[in-house]
């Protein structure tokens, strides 16, 4: 066991989080569907979520592959804008709705991962504690039989079952945020 009881046995490969494969599910210009409304970004914000994690995980990151609309190259600066007023409205939808979540920024803060998950005092029967770095591939164990005993098939089933949201009130949470996003703004929904 290491010390500060954060234990990663050799026996498991749990990838980091950035490795796993994800699935675009929504572009939003955030140009106003009202013609009347000032246009504040020039870049777009792509939503997708994780498709082989066992926590379901939200990420945003700023559509750098096209242009503005002005059809110039988007700015780091437009994209940086863009990414945190995208991401400031889905907090605050998670926080008017009362779901814990907890995020990684990665890629320099150009991607950003959004793990919404039930409420530590619900977890029970877990060997491992839930915390940040858990949810993100590098498990703490809450004693050394715990990681003697563990294998990454059990691991996987517990977060799962125990910490992550549940498919259907994942969906839910997509469905809301997609119908807020194309109330205000021009956006498009993928397959």
């Amino acid at each position: 066991m290491q010390k500060g009881g954060a234990v990663e046995p050799a026996h498991l490969e749990m990838m980091p989080i950035e490795l796993a494969t994800k699935k675009l599910f929504f572009r939003t210009s955030l140009s106003h569907k009202n013609k009347e409304e000032i246009n504040m970004y020039n870049c777009a914000v792509r939503f997708g979520e994780l498709t082989d994690w066992p926590l379901r995980t939200l990420i945003l990151s700023p559509d750098l592959d096209g242009t503005n609309a002005d059809g110039e190259e988007t700015s780091l600066e437009d994209a940086q804008e863009a990414l945190s007023h995208t991401a400031g409205i889905i907090l605050n939808y998670l926080i008017d709705n009362n779901i814990p979540h907890n995020i990684l920024v990665a890629d320099e803060g150009m991607t950003l991962y959004i793990i919404p998950r039930k409420f530590d005092l619900l977890i029970e029967n877990v060997s491992f504690f839930t915390s940040f770095e858990t949810l993100c591939g590098f498990v703490k164990f809450k004693t050394q039989d715990a990681y003697d005993k563990v294998d990454i098939a059990t691991l996987n089933q517990q977060l799962k079952d125990f910490v992550s949201l549940t498919d259907v009130d994942f969906d839910r949470m997509k469905q809301e945020l997609v119908e807020k996003f194309l109330k205000e703004y021009e956006g498009t929904v993928m397959n």
